[in-house]
């Protein structure tokens, strides 16, 4: 090995705040859709929903960097879960158009069957929108953080918090009462950070790079934006809110949105990058906190290992 063993952990660069406004604004947007489709929710949701999915949309093409480009992400869906999502999103946005125009732009009846059809085709887009993220980035065996089932979990649950807040921001377009909204809000936050809390000890029983994410997440720069921005802003402050009084829906909705926004942050700029050598090895990640020597010798003796049986 002429320029030695690289076994530095670092952090990933290549993705920070436009894809978390992505995640944040796609995840949000679709599964407030399906609370739109579920609960009968007046119309401004749905038109919200797509709204914000327009504007997610956008803001992937600004992440592209060659928005000219991009077309071809759609090309790769048998591999690539970034293909599926792009038709998904394409898909919703082209039946959610239909599903929320008004009744006078459209060529057939609000309860027609084509009608029908649009809207359920809409909704099962809404559903994949809010399950592929996880997977998409949980199949990245070289970023062990996100390398696991909990990743997943905890971005449905996000989405789904997203959602309700959105519905708290909106509330004067409700027809009801708004007491079931604040408490399916409150809901969500305990059940969210309970998978929060789960994914981040996961991680840190782990040990190696997974461990070194969650310790990023504690210390600066991130840890003003776990700590304060997700943890107080995003999760405390909320319920204290919900719980405190109605009038307070308004507040309490904008601050769970701030602190999703930001913990998608945190769960991008933490994910440290394995070597890639090591990832085709198969080594155990968790033994990744020795010094490069000794990383050094054991991917030798792998490599001569598995040139042994090759011969």
């Amino acid at each position: 090995m002429a320029q030695g063993f690289n076994a530095e952990m670092k952090c990933q660069q290549e993705w920070g705040w436009l894809l978390s406004i992505w995640l944040f604004l796609s995840g949000s947007a679709a599964a407030l859709f399906l609370l739109y489709k579920l609960l009968d929710l007046p119309l401004f949701f749905g038109r919200l929903s797509l709204a914000a999915m327009l504007l997610g949309g956008a803001v992937l093409l600004l992440e592209q960097g060659s928005p000219l480009r991009a077309w071809r992400a759609a090309f790769r869906t048998r591999t690539s879960w970034l293909s599926r999502g792009v038709l998904f999103v394409s898909l919703f946005i082209l039946t959610g158009l239909v599903s929320v125009a008004p009744a006078a732009w459209l060529p057939w009846e609000s309860g027609s069957l084509a009608a029908r059809a649009a809207q359920w085709i809409a909704a099962l887009c809404a559903l994949m929108i809010v399950l592929y993220p996880g997977f998409f980035l949980a199949k990245n065996r070289s970023i062990p953080f996100w390398n696991t089932a909990w990743l997943p979990a905890v971005l449905v649950g996000h989405a789904a918090l997203g959602a309700s807040a959105l519905v708290l921001v909106g509330s004067a377009f409700l027809d009801g009462g708004l007491r079931p909204y604040q408490s399916l809000a409150a809901l969500l936050i305990v059940v969210t950070g309970i998978l929060v809390g789960g994914y981040l000890s996961a991680m840190h029983q782990a040990g190696g790079p997974a461990r070194e994410s969650v310790r990023l997440l504690n210390r600066p720069p991130l840890s003003r934006a776990f700590r304060i921005g997700f943890l107080l802003v995003g999760m405390l402050l909320p319920i204290a809110l919900l719980f405190w009084s109605q009038s307070l829906a308004v507040p309490a909705g904008a601050c769970i949105l701030v602190g999703g926004l930001l913990f998608r942050y945190c769960v991008l700029k933490a994910g440290v990058y394995v070597p890639p050598a090591l990832v085709q090895e198969g080594m155990d990640f968790s033994r990744l906190n020795r010094t490069s020597a000794d990383l050094e010798r054991e991917y030798a003796g792998m490599s001569a290992q598995r040139a042994g049986g090759r011969g």
